[in-house]
């Protein structure tokens, strides 16, 4: 078969099909030609005046982000982040929850890449998706924020062409038609190689964010430039990098230790030394945050913690006790928070007195200061306060001598007693009243039978508030006169107790040892007056001219018929009674509480826990962590079991015989 020759018109198809061919290439290359345009000569300056400090960059570019002043703890994180970016070093960070840590990590991360200061960023958070989080923020920002795009056109211009697909970002030209280097995944982000009119590269060209979870492969990372240099990491910011099942973990919290100071640390290679900045919140002593900001264990990281309230309040046991009560209270009845806002707002000056917080503007949406936002939040999580806001977790579990929780004590109830029914096995009730001038009288009475077990019968506040301008005559006619009252409503309980502890508030020469004594006469109750004192200062002695009884870890001191009182080891007592609640309602040494609801008793027995109890010299030595807030009903307890064993009923079951209860009808009044 013989070829046919090529008339003219197939060679002119031929050529107008190869035309056309160029075209559509050449159509679809300039398609994918991105060009910016650079900002004018003052948005350059305010760039260049701005990049200078990044609390004013991220206050500028961050707009709704931070709209409410920075705290001196804001400023000083700022300060601590943009050192380590600048200058490098290890810094450890703990804020409050809630204190926009994150949010500060990311804009930093904005900062530190548009700015050229960092050309390979990893971002290491507890978990891979938090990290993708950061990365997915930065690519969000930096296609959709209109203030960027005004500053760094030679970023955002590319970003915002790919329309976040990675497949244009992949085929993206600049303008003399070499690719232009930017590319998006999940974990991976790299901006734009691009020129400046005057043929130079921007600060900003290839640089690198990496997202990574802590526990995935972050070893041995490593970049190709187009220029064919080799990239590593210089820069690592960990996110918070424990989740709360890690913290409580001490293994977990081992292997993050090591993959910190080994693997993250080492990313930067043999010759160069990393910066890396942990923003983090303590979730247990001990865990991964505490090592980090612990200078001894690390003193190769720098640590600042930070806490929603730096100094409490004067009347944090005073007014702002009665104002937990009243918050509770109106929750719990349905009532709401009015009552309690009120309260506040007639008290404000007092109850703020001595207060500081670190943030002022942390307001919740309602609420009238940041005291009150603390406060409320205090009341609101409990024991997770700590750890959440204060970066001071309390210690349980193997660390402390024994758990105690107001979960556990309010699981101690019993609810085939009510409020007031003296058991049948009762052998003592005793009654024991807590003095605070400032708001009220606590008072728990309590029932003891064989073996030392107990029940609370009864709880409950008689309040008062004595002037802070009274003089001692007037502040003992006043507390005496309260005493009197308090007595004849405790006298016509059901439960009427056979002894009346009363707390001395401080020395023999105030009014309560003259209260006792007449106590009888007044309300018919007999009556005793008594002075805790710690370990440290606790001796079963007196003067040598006084009469003393010793009984146990207490001795009762008679200077005459009218002038007795005891003096007690307040922490060999406040262990007996605290350990009552470690026990099964029934069992011997155990102690219970009548049908209801008590969550306000609860948070008041546990808030003083024990840390460490142990013999030194021949000494038994106790150590407390006490929490802010009242333990009013702590201390009535512990005086209650201190009472019992005067009784005869002690840890070592009871020495004397059943002594004969009388019962009578009353209105029980329960928690106010």
């Amino acid at each position: 078969m013989s070829k046919r020759e090529l008339s003219d018109t197939d060679r002119a198809a031929v050529t107008q099909s190869v035309k056309h061919a160029r075209l559509i290439e050449a159509s679809r290359r300039l398609a994918r030609i991105v060009k910016h345009v650079d900002p004018d000569p003052d948005a350059k300056r305010l760039r260049t005046r701005l990049e200078k400090s990044m609390t004013q960059w991220i206050k500028r570019h961050g707009g709704p982000a931070f709209d409410q002043p920075f705290s001196n703890d804001h400023l000083k994180v700022i300060a601590k982040i943009e050192q380590a970016i600048n200058g490098g070093g290890l810094f450890a960070l703990a804020m409050p929850r809630g204190h926009g840590k994150s949010t500060l990590l990311k804009w930093a991360t904005l900062y530190c890449l548009l700015t050229g200061r960092r050309r390979y960023v990893v971002i290491v958070a507890a978990t891979s998706e938090m990290a993708q989080a950061v990365v997915e923020f930065v690519r969000q920002q930096i296609q959709e924020s209109d203030s960027l795009h005004e500053h760094y056109p030679h970023v955002t211009t590319y970003a915002r062409a790919t329309d976040g697909k990675a497949i244009k970002a992949r085929f993206q030209l600049r303008a003399d038609g070499k690719t232009s280097g930017i590319q998006w995944s999940k974990t991976t982000l790299v901006l734009p190689e691009v020129l400046r009119p005057d043929g130079e590269a921007y600060p900003s060209n290839g640089a690198i964010l990496e997202g990574h979870g802590l526990t995935g492969a972050i070893r041995g990372k490593w970049k190709d430039t187009k220029t064919g240099k080799v990239l590593r990491p210089d820069f690592v910011l960990l996110d918070d990098p424990q989740t709360r099942e890690s913290a409580e973990s001490e293994s977990q919290c081992n292997m993050r230790e090591r993959i910190i100071t080994g693997d993250v640390l080492g990313l930067a290679g043999p010759r160069k030394k990393i910066a890396a900045v942990m923003p983090c919140t303590i979730v247990q002593p001990g865990d991964l945050a505490a090592r980090f900001l612990d200078h001894n264990k690390h003193p190769e990281w720098s640590g600042e913690t930070c806490r929603l309230v730096e100094v409490w309040p004067n009347e944090q046991d005073g007014l702002w006790q009665e104002y937990a009560h009243i918050y509770r209270d109106g929750i719990a009845q349905g009532r709401g928070t009015v009552a309690a806002y009120d309260f506040y707002r007639s008290n404000r000056a007092a109850m703020d007195a001595g207060a500081v917080v670190s943030w002022e503007q942390r307001i919740r949406d309602g609420e009238i200061s940041a005291l009150q936002t603390a406060e409320n939040l205090m009341i609101e999580t409990g024991e997770q306060f700590w750890a959440e806001y204060q970066n001071e977790p309390k210690k349980h579990g193997a660390g402390s001598v024994y758990v105690l929780t107001p979960e556990i004590v309010q699981s101690r109830t019993n609810n085939d007693i009510s409020p007031g029914q003296v058991p049948d096995w009762a052998q003592v009730i005793i009654a024991a009243t807590d003095i605070n001038p400032s708001y009220a009288l606590s008072t728990a009475v309590v029932a003891f039978g064989a073996n030392q077990t107990a029940a609370v019968l009864w709880y409950g506040l008689h309040k008062m508030a004595v002037p802070k301008e009274a003089t001692v005559i007037e502040r003992r006619r006043i507390i005496y006169e309260h005493l009197a009252s308090h007595g004849g409503d405790v006298a016509r309980l059901a439960c009427r107790p056979t002894s009346w502890i009363i707390d001395g508030g401080g020395s023999p020469e105030g009014c309560v040892i003259q209260f006792a004594y007449n106590a009888p006469k007044i309300c018919g109750l007999t009556a005793q007056c008594s002075f805790g004192r710690g370990w440290k200062t606790y001796r079963p002695t007196a003067k040598a001219t006084y009469k003393v009884r010793v009984g146990e870890q207490l001795h009762q001191v008679s200077e005459r018929r009218d002038r007795q009182w005891i003096v007690y080891n307040a922490d060999y007592w406040r262990e007996v009674a605290q350990r009552g609640w470690t026990g099964a309602p029934g069992a011997p040494g155990s102690c219970s509480l009548p049908r209801g609801s008590h969550p306000d008793f609860a948070a008041q027995v546990t808030r003083e826990q024990l840390s460490g109890k142990d013999d030194i010299g021949g000494r038994m030595v106790w150590v407390w962590n006490t929490a802010p807030g009242p333990h009013d009903y702590g201390d009535c307890m512990h005086m209650a079991y201190m009472g019992a064993s005067i009784s005869g009923i002690g840890t070592g079951a009871i020495t004397q015989p059943r002594r004969y209860i009388e019962q009578r009808r009353c209105k029980v009044e329960r928690e106010r």
